[in-house]
């Protein structure tokens, strides 16, 4: 099992390895040198990023981090709210509309851009920040894992906040919340990486370059200085950068996302 466990890893981890070290290489050591290590460690490539077309791709990076940074903490704070809606409040129709909700999720995303670049377009939202972040901040699969979480918690803990005086808010704030900081954190690094990743939904709601990710800039590099027909030693320096974010966000949430995968492992 070792063995197998190894030998995964190190397939998983090659083209990582690859790319970090091919964006140290020049266009013609590339050429020649693509599976090995360095002959000569170079930082030109990162230097050409960033001054790539007046800086166009260090634009985009920022934007990228924007847009998934934004359109993050808004779905977790929207998720988490309805969740708490959901799992603990009892009203009329709750049931079927939950339900309702979910069955949204079975609807491929292909079929709704072309109704909702319409409604964008004529709204005047193409080419913005809003079409990048606003869209699927109600997240559904993030209210549903939130609720099934929410659901494992002691009702007791908020009857004794409202006889002390909280308010609904208060209780989700100081209490609901912050309990359920493991599956938060979870959900806040697949919303992140989700986000991050995007290429379609930006493809085709943008043409500005100055308001794109850097996903959809990456793949259209192109240099007329460069070896090959594409600058490859760019876009593999690109690949590298755009993985720190990752990341940063991974180990800063790394605890919370451990915790809540042992969550139900140990009934006792």
């Amino acid at each position: 099992m070792l063995i197998f466990l190894t030998l995964f890893t190190i397939y998983s981890m090659t083209p990582i390895v690859l790319t970090v070290m091919n964006s140290f290489k020049t266009g013609s050591e590339l050429v020649i040198n693509s599976w090995g290590f360095p002959i000569n460690f170079v930082l030109e490539n990162y230097m050409r990023l960033i001054t790539f077309s007046g800086g166009v791709l260090l634009r985009s990076y920022f934007n990228a981090i924007f847009v998934a940074v934004s359109y993050t903490i808004l779905t977790i704070m929207i998720s988490s709210l309805a969740a708490f809606s959901f799992s603990k409040f009892r009203f009329k129709g709750r049931n079927f509309i939950f339900a309702c909700l979910l069955a949204t999720m079975m609807i491929p995303i292909e079929i709704t851009i072309p109704p909702l670049y319409i409604a964008f377009a004529r709204i005047g939202w193409l080419n913005t920040y809003y079409v990048q972040i606003f869209p699927g901040i109600a997240n559904v699969f993030c209210m549903f894992l939130l609720k099934q979480y929410m659901d494992g918690l002691p009702s007791s803990l908020m009857e004794s906040a409202r006889i002390d005086g909280a308010n609904h808010l208060t209780v989700f704030s100081k209490i609901v919340f912050p309990i359920s900081a493991p599956a938060i954190g979870a959900l806040t690094i697949l919303t992140f990486l989700s986000k991050w990743n995007d290429f379609l939904w930006p493809q085709i709601m943008l043409t500005d370059t100055r308001v794109m990710p850097i996903m959809v800039i990456l793949p259209t590099l192109n240099d007329q200085d460069a070896v090959w027909s594409l600058p490859w030693e760019l876009i593999m320096a690109g690949c590298t950068m755009v993985v720190i974010p990752i990341i940063i966000v991974f180990f800063a949430f790394q605890r919370h996302f451990m915790s809540s995968v042992v969550i139900g492992a140990v009934k006792e």
